[in-house]
């Protein structure tokens, strides 16, 4: 799991739980996270069965925490790299790239965050509660911002326009996990900012790169 600490300032207890959610990743991208029994994740991270029960509670609190973990992770970075820019839309090209490079440099991650996380409505209500509304505040800060400083088209609900742009990276993720040939992820990220942007922006605006 990426993370904003190396190994070497972290304790063993958060060594050991990165190590598990490790495991988990791959063994939900490879079974299908239905079919994953705790042991498998258990085997995978070399410990004994009961281990993992002194840091998760079961399979689906396992699940969460990797989805938190890349958010908070994400986050993190995000708001460390937007903090000295004051336009709108370089910070949302800079939160576009941090999403497609975190996922792009891990199918794993982007298979059970893409695919393993879509089973359930109660998945997906657990996670709307936890980083993943801190993510999308944060995405419509900026579109907000973006509003009231005039970079961005004041006539679209802030609300419609943070689903529409979370919307498209999610569905180019997947389609990038579905392909049949490796491309780069982060590719994409120059074809989707003039998409977007064109949306955005005032009209007179529509020469932006």
């Amino acid at each position: 799991m990426p993370g904003g600490q190396t190994e070497r300032t972290l304790s063993p207890r958060e060594i050991k739980r990165r190590k598990i959610l490790r495991a988990a990743i791959d063994v939900f991208a490879e079974k299908g996270y239905f079919a994953a029994r705790m042991t498998d994740v258990a085997h995978r991270a070399d410990v004994a069965d009961g281990t993992l029960y002194l840091y998760f509670e079961g399979k689906e609190h396992l699940l969460v925490s990797i989805f938190d973990d890349m958010f908070s992770t994400f986050i993190q970075q995000l708001q460390a790299e937007i903090a000295e820019l004051s336009d709108p839309l370089e910070k949302l090209r800079v939160m576009l790239r941090l999403h497609l490079q975190a996922l792009g440099r891990d199918r794993a991650l982007a298979h059970v965050l893409q695919i393993e996380t879509r089973h359930s409505r109660r998945f997906m209500n657990l996670f709307t509660r936890g980083r993943l509304d801190e993510y999308l505040g944060l995405l419509r800060g900026i579109i907000e911002e973006g509003q009231e400083l005039g970079r961005f088209r004041r006539d679209i609900k802030p609300g419609l326009a943070t689903k529409v742009v979370f919307g498209a990276v999610d569905e180019l993720v997947t389609s990038w996990l579905l392909a049949d040939r490796e491309t780069r992820l982060e590719a994409q990220l120059p074809n989707m900012m003039k998409l977007l942007s064109q949306g955005l922006v005032p009209c007179e605006m529509h020469d932006v790169e």
